[in-house]
């Protein structure tokens, strides 16, 4: 039977642990003492080959060192990084005499998530670090990940079907495949792209990882197609855009239309611009009396169009005289400079794609020429954000005999999807595809508070939870609707001892994230908290206000609002924690309205 001493430097980090890490610790100690020799590994490159590591938990490792006549000494427990770089810098003074030291049961941990658990064969992946975790790739998608295609293929799946790795692992293989074929480069071959910031900055960070070779991540350019369609524009006028956001489109086309005495809000005509005109690249009055108005739920008779038509185009002129632009706006220029100049790419992995417009797609096809493997594309339409659909097909993007269904959540558990697929109310989810997935977990904690304190409060001992049960704290996020709750959460959270960070930042920064709920679009944690899900805040009342009482605007703040917070909720692997004060939104699932 295996024996370990115990120096009184490991009991000295022992007695730092909290409760609940010194209960995971003593459990992997006699686990090992019960004959359980695989828990102990070499390290590599370590300055003592005799030096061993204990594997006491996803997140901590014991260093083990050689005593006499071949047992073994734990010297310290580390967090696993930690241990692996102490383990390799360490020296056993010639082995060590110790007794073997009997340690005392340490007090019961603090009430926190229960372990995800999932089939024997993901038992190796879900023992990872969550930063490895992340970047594991499923083995069921290996296959996809280095296939070879005749043209254009498409992979679409729920949360936690392991999209964002797919991509990633894509990207990778195309440029190391690159890099044998075609040898040193000059410039990016291979394009990933997406429509959020953070999830690009993530995107980018994770590749350094998984990208050992310089010359292969040289050859991955990885940027919103925003900033894809802002570069390109600046290099063809050379002038950089002043780009405006829709809701001060939406702000300035109202103030226009009310003074021009017309019927329409001005969120109604930013929207009929962008998702019909510009979607459907119309460049007449004609052509936008003929068209379809797929998507757009308020029928606009043929003998009204002439006025929208006269509208719009009086306000993107002033928009033009003024030097200012809207995102599609912008792609939709970008796309035809493209096709003059010739494309950039010869490949393209795109990501989140249920987000994109026409007019990004148009610039994605003009910067990849039309061949093998030219662009991958992975989405949900669940997840979508911006109420943009288009036919691939109609933009010159052949999918057909390449597409490919994900129905098997590897990242999610099935509990947090349960509850979170009637959120999306009567919007296609993936339930309807079969969509289930191997995890298993806690069911989600819903937490009604009556006042800002008390939910402060109720967060706070669940992160404190969380964390004493030897969570690490880049591990978890806490999101609200808003900039306005984000700060809030940030000053409480420091006032009760916890640090924070924001949602992008790197994988070393040892806090807690704090974000928005689109800002953890794309991303996973392992737990995930979302604070201030109240009625007044979800959706929020400036969205309705922008709506203006239009049916059609109004359906689509609420539909938008109901797939933002179905994807947050869906960000969390282990756990999920959703609080609110006074009345629950209304998006939220019936079942905490009945729980009241």
């Amino acid at each position: 039977m295996p024996q370990l001493a115990i120096a009184p430097t490991f009991l000295n980090d022992f007695s730092r642990l909290d409760s609940g890490v010194q209960h995971t610790v003593l459990t992997a100690v006699r686990s090992y003492l019960a004959g359980d020799s695989g828990r102990l590994q070499a390290v590599t490159d370590a300055s003592d080959p005799r030096v061993r590591v204990l594997q006491i938990s996803p997140d901590w490792s014991g260093i083990v060192a050689p005593s006499q006549e071949g047992s073994y000494c734990l010297v310290g427990v580390r967090r696993h990084d930690e241990a692996i770089s102490y383990a390799r810098t360490y020296r056993a003074p010639g082995g060590l005499e110790l007794d073997l030291v009997e340690m005392p049961a340490p007090p019961e941990p603090a009430e926190a998530a229960a372990p995800v658990r999932g089939p024997a064969d993901l038992a190796d992946a879900l023992a990872l670090p969550f930063a490895e975790w992340r970047l594991s790739l499923d083995p069921d998608h290996q296959r996809l990940a280095t296939a070879h295609f005749a043209g254009s293929a498409q992979a679409t799946g729920g949360p936690g079907t392991g999209k964002t790795v797919l991509a990633l692992h894509r990207a990778a293989y195309l440029a190391e495949r690159d890099a044998v074929e075609y040898g040193p480069a000059a410039r990016p071959s291979v394009l990933l792209t997406t429509g959020s910031r953070t999830l690009a900055q993530t995107l980018s960070a994770q590749l350094d990882r998984l990208v050992s070779a310089p010359d292969v991540r040289r050859r991955i350019e990885v940027v919103t197609v925003d900033s894809l369609a802002r570069g390109v524009l600046s290099e063809s006028t050379g002038i950089p855009p002043e780009i405006l956001s829709d809701e001060e489109l939406a702000e300035r086309w109202r103030t226009a239309a009310r003074i021009d005495g017309l019927p329409f809000s001005g969120r109604f005509l930013v929207d009929e611009w962008q998702q019909v005109i510009l979607a459907q690249d119309l460049t007449s009055l004609a052509d936008y009396i003929r068209c379809e108005r797929n998507g757009r739920m308020l029928h606009l008779a043929p003998e009204f169009r002439p006025h929208v038509w006269e509208a719009i185009q009086r306000y993107t002129g002033a928009m033009r005289a003024a030097g200012e632009w809207s995102y599609p706006q912008v792609a939709h220029e970008a796309a035809r400079a493209l096709r003059t100049q010739g494309p950039r790419y010869r490949h393209i992995v795109v990501t989140e794609s249920q987000d994109l417009h026409p007019a990004h797609w148009r610039l994605l096809r003009a910067a990849v020429p039309e061949g093998p493997d030219d662009l991958f594309l992975l989405g949900d339409p669940a997840q979508r954000l911006v109420d943009t659909r288009v036919s691939l097909a109609s933009l010159g993007i052949n999918v057909r005999g390449r597409g490919h269904r994900l129905r098997t959540s590897y990242r999610v558990s099935q509990e947090i999807l349960d509850w979170a697929l009637p959120i999306l109310g009567r919007s296609t989810g993936p339930a309807a595809e079969g969509y289930a997935s191997v995890l298993h977990g806690p069911e989600p904690v819903v937490q009604g508070c009556a006042s800002r304190a008390e939910e402060w409060t109720a967060l706070s001992e669940w992160l404190q939870a969380q964390l004493a049960a030897g969570a690490q704290p880049e591990s978890i996020a806490v999101a609200g609707r808003n900039q306005w709750v984000v700060r809030i959460i940030t000053k409480e959270l420091h006032a009760n001892g916890i640090a924070t960070a924001p949602l992008n930042s790197s994988a070393d920064v040892d806090a807690v994230r704090v974000g928005t709920l689109h800002g953890l679009k794309g991303q996973e944690f392992r737990y995930v908290a979302l604070v201030g899900l109240s009625e007044p805040l979800l959706p929020p009342k400036a969205a309705i206000s922008a709506a203006e009482g239009d049916p059609v605007a109004m359906e689509q703040v609420y539909q938008e609002e109901r797939h933002l917070l179905f994807t947050a909720c869906t960000r969390a692997r282990d756990a999920l924690y959703v609080s609110y004060v006074g009345a629950p939104s209304q998006l939220l699932p019936e079942s905490v309205h009945l729980a009241r």
